[in-house]
């Protein structure tokens, strides 16, 4: 009802007047006075307060379309429709020069629900409603059958002494959203396409790989339309495509499309791999496996000695990144996604040796490293 910035005050807006004009059409002297807020709020004479002590979803509303405009909405999103919970509580005047002083609230109060249950429902046209409202549908006002308990959990929780009061509830409350339905062009030709009942993965060989390695993927279903795309992580260079990061075909026999990373400088860690099919560039099947990238060695610039420093040129190393010599753990100095700097240990022989790299908990192969005399 009305505009997401007053759905709700325009129903306290219709529970006031009509309890104004309950009192009116009584003609209280003193005139009570009718209220909106709190009920530990203090005030002078008699005095009628709307209390909107709870909110709660519509359940008729929750799985279906705008009951304005149907299905035209975007996406099947349902409406924010509510129930308002209201406590009308009175307030009586002070004491009379007999001793009365419930008498003038107890006419009150029933001057107000009189007039609420002869305008039950209250639509579009109706004296009571703000001028600026669009209801979806009539306003319903319900009383509703509080029992002392659940009159006093509410007092209670206001840290007040508890006054006479009755509950209403009031529906249908919808907030509308700020989003528009944008709807799509119409339809320029209807045509039916028979494809390929889609793109199967059936595992790759090996399932780590950096570098310009390659892995064998087997694939069913695959036509030259099908696309590699590996999924985008944290830690990845910017500006990576929103589908992934294209994969490059190495070539394909009947073993299955080989396959192969499109830059060294992609993040390590486990990925999707996604294989997606399109016939005349609608989607027609999709499937995805893990791939995991490992950060590798791939070359040793000069002549590596004990205690010299050294810098490997590497491919998809995070800042994390540990250098292992034989298996044994060496402290790096400049780490970058391409490029990692050491120190060979001055205890290191002469000779063949062994150099790994490991990454956010993902290792690599071994890479020869040869220490000169």
């Amino acid at each position: 009802m009305s505009t997401p910035a007053n759905a709700i005050q325009v129903a306290d807006t219709v529970l006031k007047r009509l309890a104004e004009a309950g009192i009116a059409d009584a003609a209280l002297q003193p005139k009570p006075e009718v209220t909106i807020g709190p009920l530990d709020r203090e005030a002078e004479g008699p005095r009628l307060n709307w209390y909107l002590y709870r909110i709660s979803p519509h359940p008729g509303f929750r799985a279906m379309e705008h009951p304005g405009t149907g299905t035209r909405t975007a996406l099947g999103k349902p409406p924010l429709a509510l129930v308002l919970h209201y406590l009308l509580s009175v307030y009586p005047a002070s004491l009379t020069s007999t001793g009365d002083q419930e008498l003038v609230a107890h006419v009150t109060l029933a001057a107000a629900m009189r007039r609420l249950h002869e305008s039950a429902i209250v639509g579009a046209g109706s004296p009571f409603l703000p001028a600026a409202a669009v209801l979806v549908e009539p306003l319903r006002i319900t009383l509703q059958n509080l029992d002392l308990e659940a009159l006093t959990k509410v007092w209670t929780a206001a840290a007040q002494p508890l006054r006479l009061s009755v509950g209403y509830e009031i529906s249908l409350v919808v907030v509308e959203q700020q989003a528009t339905h944008r709807p799509g062009p119409p339809v320029g030709a209807a045509r039916a396409l028979v494809g390929p009942l889609g793109t199967r993965l059936l595992g790759a060989a090996p399932a780590r790989l950096g570098g310009d390695q390659t892995t064998t993927v087997r694939v069913v279903g695959a036509t030259p339309d099908t696309a590699y795309r590996l999924a985008a992580e944290a830690g990845d260079p910017p500006g990576a495509p929103a589908d992934g990061w294209p994969m490059t075909v190495a070539g394909q026999d009947a073993d299955g499309v080989r396959l192969r990373l499109p830059r060294p400088d992609l993040a390590p860690g486990v990925r999707r791999l996604d294989a997606i099919t399109t016939v005349e560039g609608i989607p027609a099947g999709r499937d995805s496996i893990g791939l995991t990238v490992v950060p590798i060695v791939l070359s040793i610039a000069g002549t590596a000695t004990a205690g010299a420093s050294v810098t490997a040129t590497t491919a998809h190393c995070a800042a994390d990144t540990e250098v292992f010599l034989d298996g044994r753990p060496v402290t790096p100095g400049a780490v970058a996604a391409t490029s990692v700097t050491f120190t060979v240990p001055a205890a290191t022989a002469a000779g063949p040796h062994t150099l790994t790299l490991r990454s956010r908990r993902v290792a690599g192969p071994a890479f020869p490293f040869v220490v000169a005399p």
